[in-house]
């Protein structure tokens, strides 16, 4: 009886027979520790931690979410192996999982951390087949660019070592306003703020950069030197990201999103401080020498939305502005002030459809400059300026596509300008004006096998006060691939610029320093402190906006023809080489005024070679070594005269070697490297001194020698760029420094000139500059 009673109580404690014990489940989310991205496709594990062996498995979906089933236990060891982060194993017991809303587990990521864009953009058109592009990651590591985006773009070959290593384009000795800078559809009226601190668009609401020398596609016109094509980003759509970056000379932060259902939003803005940290200073610091005070900002805000089925909707809002004051400091009531700004509204429609590619992007801008010489000159300009782009793509055959477009640029100015005509006289004039340029522009691509056809024209008008210039620019580019790891091309085309009569007194901030020769060009752009007198080369007087403020008389068509023969060779997976061969003719067309003295006809030749060994940006390493050899000349035609003068350019730069390389070292280190060795600028030298009878200081006039016909020394320069990354789980801490001219050369960027100008000595650019930065990403 005792027996059948024991039996009976354990079958009545068994469970049922087709019963199974209840099975427990555990779900979650992954994410990327910093970035907080939503990990897809990792696989994840639970396994027993003691008793009997078991092991579950699930996949993560796009959310990085997964659901573990069947488990004997909610108490286990989570295991998860997912591409780009480090192996998590853990023990988890079953209270972590019991827990209301799922738990978010951070995987470390491999390497850095840094994230690329996840949104990618579709482009109807490109600047052109044969561009060399650079990527955020790679510009955020430079060394002596600050993560700056065009001041990582001077590494190139190609691109011109300017005054001060400050921001110009210089490419292929075209001058800096013969060259367009694009955000999006249009160009940028300048590139830097003044006078060349930063770039006025941040690395970190670019896609990527595509920069073309020349021989750029009929896509783009009204540059007779090259192009830049800045890629805008869209916000991210995976959750709120943030970041904020401060350095010795500038602060940023930048936030986006998502908006609406598929939509972004993203906001950045910038504001340097240099002009706090000058004014910081100690007065004998600075005494006897020449103030200068600059102050910057800028800001993008990028809306972006789906409309319809196949289309997409983006909105930009950016500008910047800067105020540069250069005076004496013992003279706080004399010098040069100029404040410019610029504020510009984008809309730009894509539309897909079967074969075809639609884009219409309007936009408007307001532009305001000032010039202030105190007691001497007032110069200033609005504009109000309406730009355009239309473009439809097609593939009627799968080989071929026919693109056909028109862009456009309508500016209302108003001038006012004051100048005194004597001591007590100061005469005031005002003026309003309506310029324009239009493109019309057809290009055709085919690609048969190994050969390819690049063919395209503008048709370009450019309307002034008095009249108006037509030019038809052809361009054409061919492709032969002989392997499929050799490239050879050649291409030929002709540019269009507009072109007006400068006044005498330009509005630049250097010139009005500068000193009259008897040759076609100014003596230089000087500065005087004190007694002394420093003559730069000619290139620095570009640093400031080229505008001219009552463009009242003729308009005309500066015209250039371009020539490159290009051969690329991989070497290897992540090695390249590039070499090209350039020429190019320039003439600037000039018109002249039939109430005027005549104005010289400009003629530039310029001809070189490039080469570029490029090693690709991979988990650890990129660089490149390249060197530009070129040779430009100007030659000044007077008609009346019949007389021609030959120098050289102001950018004739015959050689400029850049070696750059970076490498990502353990436990999230990198360290980045550049050497410069470039030869220097031509300028204008100072021959000797006569009696100015007090028009000068002490009364000595100089007496220039001729145009362009000294050289700066050679210039050379070792930089190195050391970064140091924490992944946190929300966030990534970012710190850097880099140090500019590390081995504290002391290298020349103007000589100065004694009062009697009978001695000289050089005038150096920046000794050895440390510069610490720290970033945090969201």
């Amino acid at each position: 009886m005792i027996a059948l009673g024991l039996v009976t109580l354990l079958l009545a404690a068994a469970p049922a027979t087709g019963q199974p014990a209840a099975r427990a489940t555990a779900q979650g989310q992954l994410r990327s520790a910093g970035e907080r991205q939503p990990v897809a496709g990792a696989r994840v594990f639970a396994s027993a931690r003691k008793g009997l062996a078991w092991t579950r498995e699930a996949v993560t979906d796009g959310d990085g979410r997964f659901l573990l089933t069947d488990l004997p236990s909610r108490d286990f060891v989570l295991t998860v192996v997912a591409a780009g982060h480090q192996r998590l194993e853990q023990p988890t017991p079953a209270a972590y999982w019991s827990r209301r809303k799922p738990p978010t587990i951070y995987l470390q990521p491999q390497g850095a951390g840094s994230y690329r864009t996840i949104v990618e953009q579709e482009r109807v058109s490109r600047p052109s087949p044969v561009s060399t592009k650079l990527q955020p990651e790679e510009i955020a590591n430079l060394p002596g660019s600050q993560g700056d985006p065009l001041r990582a773009l001077q590494n190139l070959p190609g691109v011109a070592r300017v005054p001060g290593g400050l921001g110009l384009l210089v490419l292929r000795g075209a001058a800096p306003n013969q060259s367009q800078v694009f955000f999006g559809e249009h160009p940028l009226p300048r590139a830097f703020h003044i006078p060349g601190l930063a770039s006025i668009v941040p690395a970190g609401v670019l896609q990527g950069i595509e920069y073309v020398p020349g021989n750029f596609s009929a896509h783009y016109g009204n540059a007779v030197g090259g192009i830049v094509h800045l890629t805008p980003r869209v916000g991210r759509r995976d959750g709120l990201h943030g970041q904020v970056k401060v350095d010795l000379i500038t602060a940023g932060a930048r936030l986006e999103g998502p908006f609406g259902r598929g939509g972004s939003f993203l906001l950045a803005a910038q504001r340097g401080y240099l002009d706090l940290a000058l004014g910081a200073l100690p007065d004998d610091a600075t005494s006897g020498l020449p103030a200068v005070t600059p102050r910057y900002h800028d800001y993008q805000f990028i809306l972006d939305h789906p409309v319809g089925r196949g289309g997409t909707l983006t909105m930009r809002l950016l500008g910047a502005g800067d105020t540069f004051k250069f005076r004496h400091s013992f003279e706080p009531n004399e010098g040069l002030a100029m404040d410019s700004s610029f504020h510009r509204v984008d809309l730009a429609y894509r539309k897909r459809h079967g074969r075809w590619d639609f884009l219409l992007a309007p936009a408007v801008r307001f532009d305001r400059t000032e010039f202030d010489g105190r007691f001497d000159f007032l110069r200033r300009r609005n504009d109000v300026v309406g730009l355009l782009r239309a473009e439809a793509s097609v593939r009627p055959w799968r080989p071929l596509q026919l693109t056909l477009g028109v862009d456009t640029q309508l500016d209302r100015y108003r001038s006012f300008q004051r100048a005194r005509e004597s001591e007590d006289s100061l005469v005031d004039s005002r003026a309003r004006g309506f310029l324009t340029s239009t493109g019309v522009y057809f290009n055709s691509q085919l690609e048969l096998g190994r050969y390819a056809i690049v063919a395209g024209a503008r048709l370009n008008a450019f309307t002034g006060t008095v009249n108006a210039a037509h030019t038809v620019d052809p361009r054409l580019l061919l492709r032969y691939s002989p392997h499929e790891r050799v490239r050879i091309q050649l291409a030929a085309g002709t540019y269009s610029q507009a072109s007006y009569r400068r006044s005498t007194v330009t509005a630049g901030l250097f010139t009005q320093y500068g000193v009259p020769s008897s040759g076609p060009t100014l003596g230089g752009p000087t500065i005087y402190a004190g007694d002394a007198m420093t003559v730069f080369p000619a290139a620095i007087r570009y640093l400031d906006p080229q505008l001219e403020f009552d463009p009242q008389g003729r308009i005309g068509a500066s015209r250039a023809v371009q020539y490159s023969a290009n051969l690329h060779v991989d070497l290897a997976d992540h090695l390249e080489l590039d070499t090209t061969l350039f020429h190019r003719r320039f003439r600037a067309n000039t018109p002249q005024d039939p109430d005027g003295p005549d104005v010289a006809d400009t003629r530039t030749t310029t001809t070189g070679v490039e080469v570029m060994l490029r090693h690709d940006l991979t988990a650890r390493l990129f660089g490149w070594i390249a060197y530009t050899w070129m040779r430009s000349t100007t030659e000044f035609s007077f008609p009346e005269a019949s007389a021609t003068i030959r120098v050289p350019s102001d950018f004739d730069q015959r050689h400029n070697l850049v070696m750059l390389v970076g490498y990502k070292l353990p436990r999230r280190w990198s360290i980045a490297g550049r050497f410069r060795l470039v030869t220097g600028l031509p300028y204008t030298p100072i021959v000797g001194g006569i009696d100015g009878e007090g028009m000068y200081p002490e009364g000595t006039l100089p007496l220039f020698g001729g145009p362009n016909s000294a050289r700066m020394p050679v210039f050379h320069q070792l930089d190195l760029r050391v970064d140091r990354t924490w992944i946190l789980r929300r966030c990534v801490v970012g710190a850097y420094l880099d140090v500019m001219n590390l081995y504290n050369h002391q290298n020349a960027e103007g000589v100065t000139y004694s009062q009697d100008f009978s001695s000289t000595r050089a005038a150096v650019g920046l000794p050895i500059l440390p510069v610490l930065g720290v970033q945090v990403t969201y």
